[in-house]
């Protein structure tokens, strides 16, 4: 499972056990309470057994957590044809 984490302090992707959005949502809300934004990535990884990798623009994300707003959802990757 990829998960981008969109922040005001950069971008960054990471990948771990798959889970629904519901037990994204509840997991990011455990992570939020105790860190902040800037710490978010480090501290979500550790607790929850996820790796951070080099961020590209070719890699679909699963999901993204959005910090700035505090949104989790399912991203639209569109076809260019």
């Amino acid at each position: 499972m990829l998960i981008e984490i969109e922040s005001f302090f950069g971008n960054r992707l990471i990948s771990g056990k798959k889970c629904t959005e519901k037990e994204l949502r509840e997991k990011f809300r455990k992570v939020i309470k105790i860190a902040e934004t800037q710490n978010f990535t480090e501290l979500f990884c550790r607790m929850y057994n996820f790796e951070e990798y080099d961020l590209s623009e070719y890699i679909q994300a699963d999901f993204v957590i959005d910090l700035d707003t505090h949104l989790v959802y399912a991203p639209r990757y569109g076809c260019n044809e």
